[in-house]
């Protein structure tokens, strides 16, 4: 089915005229997380957030559609100097010191932020549609995200894409879980 996809891409300051949709498509994808009742997980504190990183400079999105309806959607920015990304980031042995890994200049890493399918539509490649899209024609040496270590499927089809853990990570964010630090190349 994922050849039936079509990605729309959108900056940041376009997001703001669909926001419903990516509300919508954030409840539709992480309908087993919000059940949970974690504040962190709501459709609410997500478009907190969202509001957030749509402002941030060279914020880009892509929306992935069937048939017209909206089905998934991946989100990201590069990171710049004066990035907060990397605060609480603690490395695994073996990584370059926290300084050398986390110094940014905006070119070298692209942020990850949000990768989410529609429950009703996964397992069936939308998610590498979406992964992909996002990254074409990327220019960042490495690209990161973060993922809660108990989403298995989801860490198991990072791995699938080349992605490899290089640390932890504890967010400001109210509620946020501890989450595990990837790293991939952006050409997958």
């Amino acid at each position: 089915m994922a050849e039936m996809v079509v990605l729309q891409s959108f900056s940041g300051n376009q997001t703001r005229t669909i926001r419903d949709t990516i509300a919508d498509v954030q409840a539709r994808g992480y309908v087993d997380a919000i059940a949970t009742g974690n504040p962190f997980e709501s459709t609410e504190a997500f478009m907190e957030r969202f509001e957030v990183y749509s402002t941030i400079a060279g914020f880009s999105m892509v929306l992935a559609t069937l048939d017209g309806f909206p089905v998934g959607q991946a989100f990201g920015w590069p990171l710049d100097a004066d990035t907060t990304w990397w605060a609480g980031l603690v490395l695994d042995p073996g990584q370059p010191s926290l300084e050398e890994f986390t110094a940014e200049d905006g070119t070298k890493t692209f942020a990850l932020s949000e990768l989410m399918v529609d429950k009703k539509h996964t397992g069936r490649g939308i998610a590498g549609v979406l992964y992909r899209g996002l990254l074409a024609g990327r220019a960042e040496q490495r690209v990161t995200w973060l993922v809660n270590p108990a989403n298995h499927n989801a860490y198991a089809i990072y791995r699938h894409w080349g992605a490899r853990r290089v640390g932890t990570l504890q967010p400001a964010w109210q509620g946020a879980p501890r989450f595990h630090v990837l790293i991939a190349d952006p050409r997958p």
